[in-house]
Protein backbone atom coordinates (compact mmCIF):
# COMPACT_ATOMS: atom_id res chain seq x y z
CA UNK A 1 0.00 0.00 0.00
CA UNK A 2 1.27 3.50 -0.90
CA UNK A 3 1.31 5.75 2.20
CA UNK A 4 -0.86 8.86 2.09
CA UNK A 5 0.29 12.17 3.50
CA UNK A 6 -1.71 15.32 4.17
CA UNK A 7 -0.11 18.49 2.81
CA UNK A 8 0.04 21.36 5.28
CA UNK A 9 0.80 24.99 4.49
CA UNK A 10 1.55 28.07 6.53
CA UNK A 11 1.96 31.40 4.76
CA UNK A 12 2.84 34.19 7.19
CA UNK A 13 2.60 37.81 6.02
CA UNK A 14 3.86 40.88 7.87
CA UNK A 15 4.85 38.49 10.68
CA UNK A 16 1.24 38.36 11.94
CA UNK A 17 -1.29 37.31 9.25
CA UNK A 18 -1.42 33.58 8.51
CA UNK A 19 -2.94 31.73 5.53
CA UNK A 20 -3.21 27.96 5.76
CA UNK A 21 -4.51 27.38 2.23
CA UNK A 22 -3.39 28.28 -1.28
CA UNK A 23 -4.52 27.28 -4.76
CA UNK A 24 -0.96 27.09 -6.11
CA UNK A 25 2.56 27.96 -4.98
CA UNK A 26 5.48 28.29 -7.39
CA UNK A 27 9.06 28.91 -6.14
CA UNK A 28 12.26 29.34 -8.17
CA UNK A 29 15.54 28.94 -6.29
CA UNK A 30 18.84 29.21 -8.22
CA UNK A 31 22.55 29.94 -7.99
CA UNK A 32 22.41 31.40 -11.51
CA UNK A 33 19.72 34.07 -11.00
CA UNK A 34 20.23 37.16 -8.86
CA UNK A 35 16.89 36.75 -7.03
CA UNK A 36 14.75 33.83 -5.86
CA UNK A 37 11.07 34.37 -6.58
CA UNK A 38 7.75 32.95 -5.47
CA UNK A 39 4.17 33.23 -6.68
CA UNK A 40 1.21 32.36 -4.46
CA UNK A 41 -2.33 32.05 -5.84
CA UNK A 42 -5.03 32.27 -3.18
CA UNK A 43 -8.35 30.38 -3.49
CA UNK A 44 -11.23 32.20 -5.19
CA UNK A 45 -13.49 31.79 -2.17
CA UNK A 46 -10.89 32.79 0.38
CA UNK A 47 -12.70 34.41 3.31
CA UNK A 48 -10.64 33.81 6.46
CA UNK A 49 -7.15 34.57 7.72
CA UNK A 50 -5.49 34.17 11.09
CA UNK A 51 -4.05 37.00 13.13
CA UNK A 52 -2.05 35.55 16.03
CA UNK A 53 -4.47 33.04 17.59
CA UNK A 54 -7.73 34.55 16.36
CA UNK A 55 -9.54 34.18 13.05
CA UNK A 56 -10.49 37.25 11.01
CA UNK A 57 -13.24 37.32 8.40
CA UNK A 58 -12.29 39.21 5.26
CA UNK A 59 -15.66 38.65 3.56
CA UNK A 60 -16.78 41.92 1.95
CA UNK A 61 -13.34 43.37 2.68
CA UNK A 62 -10.31 43.95 0.51
CA UNK A 63 -7.19 41.87 1.12
CA UNK A 64 -5.25 45.13 0.70
CA UNK A 65 -6.84 46.31 3.95
CA UNK A 66 -4.61 43.75 5.68
CA UNK A 67 -1.49 43.22 3.53
CA UNK A 68 0.57 45.44 1.23
CA UNK A 69 3.50 45.41 -1.16
CA UNK A 70 6.75 45.31 0.81
CA UNK A 71 5.38 43.11 3.60
CA UNK A 72 7.54 40.18 4.68
CA UNK A 73 6.32 36.76 3.59
CA UNK A 74 7.35 33.32 4.79
CA UNK A 75 6.12 30.15 3.09
CA UNK A 76 6.27 26.86 5.01
CA UNK A 77 5.07 23.48 3.76
CA UNK A 78 5.25 19.84 4.69
CA UNK A 79 3.30 16.68 5.46
CA UNK A 80 1.08 15.99 8.46
CA UNK A 81 1.98 19.11 10.38
CA UNK A 82 5.77 18.82 9.93
CA UNK A 83 6.57 22.13 8.26
CA UNK A 84 9.80 23.43 6.76
CA UNK A 85 10.63 26.82 5.28
CA UNK A 86 10.32 26.95 1.49
CA UNK A 87 10.73 30.69 0.90
CA UNK A 88 11.36 33.91 2.79
CA UNK A 89 11.17 37.33 1.22
CA UNK A 90 8.86 40.22 0.47
CA UNK A 91 5.65 40.80 -1.49
CA UNK A 92 6.46 42.75 -4.66
CA UNK A 93 3.02 42.69 -6.30
CA UNK A 94 -0.57 41.93 -5.32
CA UNK A 95 -2.74 41.07 -8.32
CA UNK A 96 -6.03 42.87 -8.86
CA UNK A 97 -7.83 39.89 -10.41
CA UNK A 98 -9.59 36.91 -8.78
CA UNK A 99 -8.00 34.58 -7.77
CA UNK A 100 -5.50 36.91 -6.12
CA UNK A 101 -1.84 36.34 -6.94
CA UNK A 102 1.02 37.41 -4.69
CA UNK A 103 4.40 37.85 -6.41
CA UNK A 104 7.41 37.76 -4.10
CA UNK A 105 11.17 38.23 -4.14
CA UNK A 106 13.89 37.23 -1.68
CA UNK A 107 16.24 39.51 0.29
CA UNK A 108 17.54 41.07 -2.93
CA UNK A 109 14.35 43.17 -2.84
CA UNK A 110 15.80 45.14 0.09
CA UNK A 111 18.87 46.14 -1.96
CA UNK A 112 16.47 47.72 -4.45
CA UNK A 113 14.88 49.85 -1.71
CA UNK A 114 18.06 51.10 -0.01
CA UNK A 115 19.35 54.65 -0.42
CA UNK A 116 21.26 55.40 -3.60
CA UNK A 117 25.04 55.32 -3.71
CA UNK A 118 27.31 58.16 -4.83
CA UNK A 119 30.81 56.92 -4.26
CA UNK A 120 34.14 56.17 -5.88
CA UNK A 121 36.01 53.06 -4.72
CA UNK A 122 39.79 53.03 -5.18
CA UNK A 123 41.22 49.59 -5.94
CA UNK A 124 38.54 47.88 -3.83
CA UNK A 125 38.19 44.13 -3.25
CA UNK A 126 34.94 42.37 -4.08
CA UNK A 127 34.31 41.58 -0.40
CA UNK A 128 34.95 45.15 0.75
CA UNK A 129 32.71 46.48 -2.01
CA UNK A 130 29.83 44.20 -0.93
CA UNK A 131 30.29 45.14 2.73
CA UNK A 132 30.05 48.81 1.77
CA UNK A 133 26.91 48.61 -0.36
CA UNK A 134 25.08 45.93 1.70
CA UNK A 135 25.84 46.76 5.35
CA UNK A 136 24.38 44.41 7.94
CA UNK A 137 24.56 41.31 5.75
CA UNK A 138 27.00 38.44 6.11
CA UNK A 139 29.13 38.19 2.96
CA UNK A 140 30.54 34.95 1.53
CA UNK A 141 32.85 35.38 -1.42
CA UNK A 142 36.40 34.85 -2.63
CA UNK A 143 39.34 37.25 -2.69
CA UNK A 144 39.62 39.30 -5.88
CA UNK A 145 40.22 42.95 -6.68
CA UNK A 146 37.81 45.09 -8.70
CA UNK A 147 40.19 48.00 -9.16
CA UNK A 148 38.79 51.52 -9.25
CA UNK A 149 35.02 51.78 -9.70
CA UNK A 150 32.59 54.70 -9.35
CA UNK A 151 28.82 54.87 -8.87
CA UNK A 152 26.50 57.84 -9.19
CA UNK A 153 22.92 57.81 -7.88
CA UNK A 154 22.39 54.02 -8.05
CA UNK A 155 20.82 51.62 -5.56
CA UNK A 156 22.91 48.75 -4.16
CA UNK A 157 20.98 46.41 -6.45
CA UNK A 158 21.85 48.55 -9.49
CA UNK A 159 25.49 48.55 -8.38
CA UNK A 160 25.44 44.72 -8.30
CA UNK A 161 23.92 44.66 -11.77
CA UNK A 162 26.64 46.99 -13.04
CA UNK A 163 29.41 44.84 -11.57
CA UNK A 164 27.69 41.73 -12.99
CA UNK A 165 27.72 43.30 -16.47
CA UNK A 166 31.51 43.84 -16.32
CA UNK A 167 32.67 40.76 -14.41
CA UNK A 168 31.58 37.09 -14.44
CA UNK A 169 30.30 37.07 -10.86
CA UNK A 170 27.06 35.50 -9.65
CA UNK A 171 25.22 37.15 -6.73
CA UNK A 172 22.45 35.57 -4.69
CA UNK A 173 21.04 35.46 -1.16
CA UNK A 174 20.54 32.47 1.12
CA UNK A 175 18.53 33.92 3.97
CA UNK A 176 20.49 36.95 5.18
CA UNK A 177 23.79 35.79 3.64
CA UNK A 178 24.90 37.38 0.36
CA UNK A 179 26.98 35.03 -1.81
CA UNK A 180 29.22 36.18 -4.64
CA UNK A 181 31.50 34.18 -6.87
CA UNK A 182 31.91 32.23 -10.08
CA UNK A 183 29.01 29.86 -10.72
CA UNK A 184 31.17 26.76 -11.23
CA UNK A 185 33.22 27.40 -8.08
CA UNK A 186 30.45 27.45 -5.46
CA UNK A 187 30.88 24.70 -2.90
CA UNK A 188 27.91 22.38 -2.48
CA UNK A 189 26.14 22.88 0.85
CA UNK A 190 24.32 19.65 1.76
CA UNK A 191 24.28 16.22 0.12
CA UNK A 192 20.95 14.42 -0.43
CA UNK A 193 20.37 10.75 -1.27
CA UNK A 194 18.24 9.88 -4.32
CA UNK A 195 17.41 6.39 -5.56
CA UNK A 196 15.99 6.44 -9.08
CA UNK A 197 13.60 3.59 -8.21
CA UNK A 198 12.44 4.95 -4.87
CA UNK A 199 12.31 8.72 -4.25
CA UNK A 200 12.53 10.14 -7.78
CA UNK A 201 9.28 10.87 -9.62
CA UNK A 202 8.59 9.77 -13.16
CA UNK A 203 9.16 12.69 -15.50
CA UNK A 204 11.89 15.25 -15.73
CA UNK A 205 14.59 15.25 -18.40
CA UNK A 206 17.39 13.34 -16.67
CA UNK A 207 19.60 11.61 -19.25
CA UNK A 208 22.73 9.47 -19.00
CA UNK A 209 25.64 10.13 -21.36
CA UNK A 210 29.29 9.13 -21.60
CA UNK A 211 32.18 11.60 -21.69
CA UNK A 212 32.65 10.74 -25.38
CA UNK A 213 29.07 11.93 -26.00
CA UNK A 214 29.68 15.23 -24.19
CA UNK A 215 31.52 17.25 -26.80
CA UNK A 216 32.19 20.68 -25.35
CA UNK A 217 34.08 23.66 -26.74
CA UNK A 218 35.09 26.33 -24.22
CA UNK A 219 36.34 29.85 -24.81
CA UNK A 220 37.94 30.97 -21.54
CA UNK A 221 38.37 34.68 -20.81
CA UNK A 222 40.30 36.43 -18.04
CA UNK A 223 39.83 40.20 -17.80
CA UNK A 224 42.93 42.16 -16.83
CA UNK A 225 42.35 44.54 -13.94
CA UNK A 226 42.33 48.25 -14.70
CA UNK A 227 41.94 47.88 -18.48
CA UNK A 228 39.69 46.51 -21.19
CA UNK A 229 42.35 43.94 -22.12
CA UNK A 230 41.46 40.27 -21.90
CA UNK A 231 43.39 37.03 -22.27
CA UNK A 232 41.59 34.15 -24.00
CA UNK A 233 42.14 30.43 -24.40
CA UNK A 234 39.99 28.05 -26.46
CA UNK A 235 39.87 24.36 -25.76
CA UNK A 236 37.76 21.23 -26.31
CA UNK A 237 35.80 19.55 -29.08
CA UNK A 238 33.38 21.29 -31.40
CA UNK A 239 29.94 19.82 -30.89
CA UNK A 240 26.52 20.56 -29.50
CA UNK A 241 27.79 22.62 -26.56
CA UNK A 242 29.92 25.74 -26.95
CA UNK A 243 30.43 27.87 -23.86
CA UNK A 244 32.13 31.08 -22.87
CA UNK A 245 33.86 30.69 -19.53
CA UNK A 246 34.48 33.87 -17.54
CA UNK A 247 37.45 33.14 -15.27
CA UNK A 248 39.07 34.94 -12.33
CA UNK A 249 40.73 38.27 -13.11
CA UNK A 250 44.39 38.69 -14.05
CA UNK A 251 45.21 35.10 -15.04
CA UNK A 252 48.14 34.74 -17.40
CA UNK A 253 47.96 32.45 -20.46
CA UNK A 254 49.28 29.37 -18.65
CA UNK A 255 47.01 29.88 -15.61
CA UNK A 256 44.02 30.41 -17.90
CA UNK A 257 44.84 27.21 -19.82
CA UNK A 258 44.94 25.18 -16.58
CA UNK A 259 41.72 26.75 -15.30
CA UNK A 260 39.86 26.05 -18.56
CA UNK A 261 41.06 22.44 -18.78
CA UNK A 262 40.12 21.77 -15.15
CA UNK A 263 36.69 23.24 -15.82
CA UNK A 264 36.04 21.21 -18.94
CA UNK A 265 36.71 18.03 -16.96
CA UNK A 266 33.61 18.90 -14.91
CA UNK A 267 31.53 19.01 -18.08
CA UNK A 268 32.90 15.86 -19.74
CA UNK A 269 32.02 12.88 -17.58
CA UNK A 270 30.16 9.58 -17.61
CA UNK A 271 26.90 10.31 -15.84
CA UNK A 272 23.58 12.11 -15.74
CA UNK A 273 22.62 15.56 -16.93
CA UNK A 274 19.39 17.56 -17.00
CA UNK A 275 16.92 17.47 -14.15
CA UNK A 276 14.82 15.09 -12.07
CA UNK A 277 11.63 15.50 -10.07
CA UNK A 278 11.17 14.59 -6.41
CA UNK A 279 8.72 15.05 -3.55
CA UNK A 280 8.88 17.35 -0.51
CA UNK A 281 11.68 15.35 1.06
CA UNK A 282 14.58 15.60 0.84
CA UNK A 283 14.24 19.38 1.00
CA UNK A 284 16.78 20.46 -1.63
CA UNK A 285 18.02 23.97 -2.35
CA UNK A 286 20.25 25.31 -5.11
CA UNK A 287 23.86 24.82 -4.09
CA UNK A 288 23.23 21.38 -2.60
CA UNK A 289 24.33 18.12 -4.20
CA UNK A 290 22.42 14.99 -5.20
CA UNK A 291 23.91 11.52 -4.66
CA UNK A 292 22.09 9.64 -7.43
CA UNK A 293 22.01 5.85 -7.36
CA UNK A 294 20.49 3.66 -10.05
CA UNK A 295 19.73 0.14 -8.71
CA UNK A 296 19.05 -1.09 -12.25
CA UNK A 297 22.85 -1.16 -12.71
CA UNK A 298 24.38 -3.23 -9.86
CA UNK A 299 27.94 -2.43 -11.00
CA UNK A 300 27.19 1.20 -9.91
CA UNK A 301 28.70 2.73 -13.04
CA UNK A 302 25.74 5.10 -13.25
CA UNK A 303 25.95 6.28 -9.63
CA UNK A 304 27.40 9.70 -8.87
CA UNK A 305 27.21 12.95 -6.92
CA UNK A 306 25.98 16.00 -8.84
CA UNK A 307 25.80 19.75 -8.18
CA UNK A 308 22.23 21.13 -8.00
CA UNK A 309 22.17 24.63 -9.48
CA UNK A 310 18.38 25.16 -9.51
CA UNK A 311 15.33 23.89 -7.64
CA UNK A 312 11.83 24.70 -8.86
CA UNK A 313 9.09 23.83 -6.34
CA UNK A 314 5.40 23.59 -7.21
CA UNK A 315 2.67 22.94 -4.65
CA UNK A 316 -0.88 22.29 -5.87
CA UNK A 317 -3.72 19.79 -5.65
CA UNK A 318 -2.63 17.64 -8.60
CA UNK A 319 1.15 17.46 -7.96
CA UNK A 320 1.23 17.74 -4.18
CA UNK A 321 4.70 19.06 -3.30
CA UNK A 322 6.96 18.58 -6.32
CA UNK A 323 10.55 19.68 -6.83
CA UNK A 324 12.45 19.85 -10.12
CA UNK A 325 16.17 19.54 -9.34
CA UNK A 326 18.43 20.68 -12.18
CA UNK A 327 22.05 19.51 -12.14
CA UNK A 328 25.04 21.05 -13.94
CA UNK A 329 28.11 18.88 -13.35
CA UNK A 330 29.35 15.76 -11.63
CA UNK A 331 31.24 16.27 -8.38
CA UNK A 332 32.43 12.66 -8.18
Amino acid sequence: MIPYFNIDLKITIAEKYVFNVAETIHIENSTEKISDIAKVTLPREFKQLQESSSSISIERKRLLDFIKVGDKIKIEAGYDGKLGTEFEGYITRIGAEIPIELECEDEMYQLKKMKTINKTFSNVSLKKFLQEIAPGYEIKTFETQLGKIAFENVTPFMALQEIKSKYPFKFFFRGKVLYAGLSHDFENQEQHEFNLNRNVRKGGDLKYATKEDRKVWVKAISMQKGSSKEITYEFGDKGESERTLHCPLNLNKEQLKQYAEDFIKKLRYDGYGGGFESWCYPRTIAGDSANLTDPNYPDKHRDGIYFINEVITNINASDGIKRKNNITFKIK
